[in-house]
């Protein structure tokens, strides 16, 4: 698997926890909420670039109104 030098990085500098049967949950949680947070990233991001795009289409080439003072 290409996940597999980056996991033992991971285990390198991951912090160690006190005993306890708490502490192994915690860390379940938490390990399980830093892998949702790297799949949410690109769909967050081109939930994002999508509204971007289309706040910026209505923008960007809207004509200018002529004043009296342009004429």
């Amino acid at each position: 698997m290409i996940d597999d030098p980056r996991l033992a990085a991971e285990n390198l500098f991951r912090r160690v926890m006190p005993e306890g049967t708490n502490a192994a949950k915690l860390q379940k949680i938490r390990a399980t909420q830093i892998v949702r947070m790297r799949e949410l990233k690109p769909i967050e991001r081109q939930q994002r670039l999508k509204k971007r795009m289309t706040h910026c289409r209505d923008t960007f080439f809207v004509a200018n109104e002529r004043t009296h003072g342009d004429i």
